[in-house]
């Protein structure tokens, strides 16, 4: 069943009014992994496109755009993606986000449809065409650029948008919140002048649901500022804390993937949470994208207003870096129930696995389980997500970043790949696994599956 949807999968209906994924049968057995990889499944391409296309009302629509540089073909590149489970599993959607950072996108956010264009799965305007039209007139309902969002378990789409133009600052940031169910915006703030730089690039948000809904916060990497924004929801607030574990590492501004070489240099981008214990405190996880390490603070440390309100450089002491690293770059990162963090290997286009109860970059810690030298190329979108079903499923933007950095892409190639993975097959068999009572490995199912 695996392989005929494989082969079959750009002809499916993914999700839609009356679709469903198809459920798929993951019953492969895995050869154990000591710090080396060896054959754990691969990962589902489940969407791929040589270039975006958008779900225009008409051809004449389309084209109307195409000669007003509205939309130029082959420009639009995704940053990331997230995936809603509805509760009755009839509404689901997974979200793609592609920021303005270039000419020619006529939507910075949207929705894989059901649809097809000329072999390419076609995005829907989320949550309408009108929110992205005219970015530049900076209207109340409006989405100028989003790299990345987040849906938390309160069914939410959190939105970052930086509010960046190509390289004007437009309009505000803002940090939008829309209700899954109604798809009706439940929570809009412009995110204050003082707390940015005209070089401030809002990349990453990170939702941290406390014991109830309205007890939310929000982290904000800003990458070109170094520097994380809190957000706290139910006081409408802001602050802003600064630290040298945010910064880039000149030696890794140089990224190399697959024979193509550009620079970047982008400080903290990749954020994630430890698993939520009721009474107990998080670690917010990140690294600055151009270095080798990955760093940690206590959520209740970033949430304390006054540690930073009148100095966002005043606790350097609660901020912390583990002292092993990375051979390369990575950009996002995301972490399981058990705490194993996922993340992408830049110039070994590989995914690796770290145990976060032990040391970062140690041998007996950390390992790889998925290594694809085409589909998993510069990783900048990935998220652990739990179906209907209460499987945790691992799922990943890729693309040929690269190609764009260096003005080389090439259409006729496929340049864009969403891929999802059952959490318990990938990370059996690794260094990575914590295992259950008993030593028995989870098979079943994943998948946006009919209750």
């Amino acid at each position: 069943m695996l392989d005929d949807f494989k082969q079959n999968n750009n002809n499916k209906t993914i999700y839609g009014g009356r679709s469903r994924f198809l459920c798929i049968l993951l019953g492969i057995c895995s050869t154990s992994i000591h710090h080396v990889f060896t054959a754990n499944p691969r990962l589902d391409t489940l969407y791929e496109w040589s270039q975006l296309e958008f779900d225009y009302q008409s051809d004449f629509d389309r084209q109307t755009d195409i000669a007003l540089k509205t939309f130029i073909p082959g420009k639009p590149a995704p940053i990331d993606t997230d995936v809603y489970y509805s509760r009755d599993n009839g509404h689901n959607k997974i979200f793609i986000t592609i920021p303005r950072f270039q000419p020619g996108i006529p939507v910075t956010l949207g929705t894989v449809s059901g649809k097809m264009y000329n072999g390419n799965p076609v995005i829907t305007p989320y949550p309408s065409w009108d929110w992205h039209r005219n970015p530049e007139a900076c209207s109340p309902n409006r989405m100028v650029s989003v790299y990345r969002i987040m849906v938390d378990k309160c069914d939410r789409l959190w939105v970052l948008d930086t509010g960046r133009f190509l390289e004007t600052q437009t309009c505000p940031p803002q940090i939008l919140a829309f209700d899954l169910v109604t798809n009706k915006i439940v929570h809009r703030y412009e995110i204050p002048s003082s707390l940015l730089e005209s070089r401030s690039i809002l990349v990453t948000p990170v939702v941290d649901v406390r014991e109830k809904c309205s007890e939310t916060f929000v982290y904000i990497a800003d990458c070109q500022t170094f520097s994380i924004i809190v957000h706290d929801v139910k006081e409408g607030t802001f602050w802003k804390a600064t630290d040298k574990t945010m910064y880039p590492y000149p030696n890794y501004g140089t990224f190399n993937i697959k024979g193509d070489s550009f620079d970047l240099m982008d400080g903290v981008l990749g954020m994630t949470l430890s698993p939520y214990v009721p009474g107990k405190d998080r670690k917010l996880y990140y690294h600055a994208m151009s270095s080798p390490t990955e760093n940690w603070v206590f959520t209740s440390d970033l949430r304390n207003r006054t540690r930073f309100m009148h100095d966002p450089e005043s606790s350097p002491e609660v901020f912390h870096t583990y002292r092993g690293e990375r051979r390369t770059q990575s950009a996002a990162e995301a972490m399981d129930a058990n705490g194993i963090m996922y993340y992408g290997l830049m110039s070994d286009v590989k995914i690796g696995c770290w145990n976060s109860d032990g040391d970062y970059g140690s041998r007996n810690y950390n390992d790889v389980i998925a290594s694809d030298s085409v589909t998993l190329q510069f990783a900048s979108g990935m998220k652990v997500v739990k179906n209907r079903k209460h499987f945790e499923e691992l799922w990943i933007l890729t693309s040929r970043f690269q190609k764009i950095a260096t003005d080389s892409l090439d259409l006729r190639d496929k340049n864009f790949r969403i891929l999802v993975g059952k959490v318990s097959d990938h990370v059996f068999g690794t260094v990575c696994e914590k295992k259950p009572s008993g030593g028995q490995h989870g098979g079943g199912t994943y998948g946006m599956i009919r209750p």
